[in-house]
């Protein structure tokens, strides 16, 4: 028999008490922080926003050489990524926490979920090529890959309206 738990809200379950959100200022990650904020206070989780400081294998051709343009560019990115969680979900009510990592995004992310005993984790689908994926990788993938928790990949709304009904598309 499956018991599944409530915390006196009705019939929402309360399994999930900590998601791992992604985000990196794209409008998949955007749309992903609008929904996990939704379902957050929903049924009363926990939300770890992370975003990861992604330096590219060119940057790191020179060991100890890091061009200052980079890390302003960086820090940029950050400020937004810090402002638009602060909109999205430090509007919602949510209880929630924003933590920031170097390194490959796929491994810090897992690593993050890891700590926290995340019970869902969260990214948005950039849409690369193939090419792109084969040789970089995608986040996403490795995430489905290697994450402990169960990972739910957020197409933007754009992406889902764009797929024909006969791809089994969601809507």
């Amino acid at each position: 028999m499956d018991v599944v738990q409530t915390a006196g809200r009705g019939d929402r379950p309360t399994w999930i008490k900590q998601i791992v959100v992604a985000a990196d200022g794209t409008p998949a990650s955007t749309e992903g922080l609008e929904h996990v904020a939704d379902l957050a206070l929903r049924i009363g989780a926990h939300v770890v926003v992370v975003y990861v400081r992604h330096f590219p294998g060119t940057a790191l051709m020179a060991p100890g050489v890091i061009d200052a343009s980079l890390l302003k560019t960086l820090d940029e990115q950050e400020a937004e990524v810090r402002q638009d969680v602060l909109r999205i979900v430090g509007s919602s009510g949510v209880s929630w926490t924003f933590v920031v990592r170097v390194g490959s995004p796929g491994e810090e992310i897992v690593h993050v979920a890891d700590e926290v005993g995340a019970d869902l984790v969260v990214v948005g689908s950039n849409r690369h090529s193939s090419l792109h994926n084969l040789f970089l990788g995608s986040t996403a993938a490795y995430l489905t890959a290697h994450s402990r928790a169960p990972v739910l990949v957020m197409r933007t709304r754009a992406e889902r309206g764009a797929m024909p009904a006969a791809a089994g598309a969601i809507r």
